[in-house]
């Protein structure tokens, strides 16, 4: 049995796991903000599925941070809370509860 030694990191990976962190940090709570704009609508999860036709799977990813939201999905989320992407966007970034 060969044993090959684990190459140390380099500043390089580091940084590219800081980036993955923050990047991963920012999905998780665009997805906790969106969960509670979605409840301030008095929707359960598969209303907001239903109105915006995403599957209900996806959006409890969106919801938990899994995986980042894209833009054409920000705006069927937007318009199922009959908005637009834009203010939907601005109370997530800068939500006032």
């Amino acid at each position: 049995m060969v044993t090959r030694k684990e190459k140390p990191m380099t500043t390089d990976h580091h940084q590219l796991l800081k980036q993955f962190e923050k990047e991963h940090l920012c999905d998780v709570i665009l997805g906790r903000r969106l969960t509670k704009v979605r409840e301030q609508a008095m929707l359960i999860r598969e209303d907001l599925a239903l109105l915006s036709g995403i599957p209900i799977d996806e959006l409890i990813d969106y919801e938990s941070g899994q995986i980042p939201i894209s833009l054409n999905r920000m705006r069927a989320i937007a318009s199922a809370l009959d908005t637009d992407a834009v203010t939907l966007m601005t109370r997530l970034l800068f939500p006032i509860y």
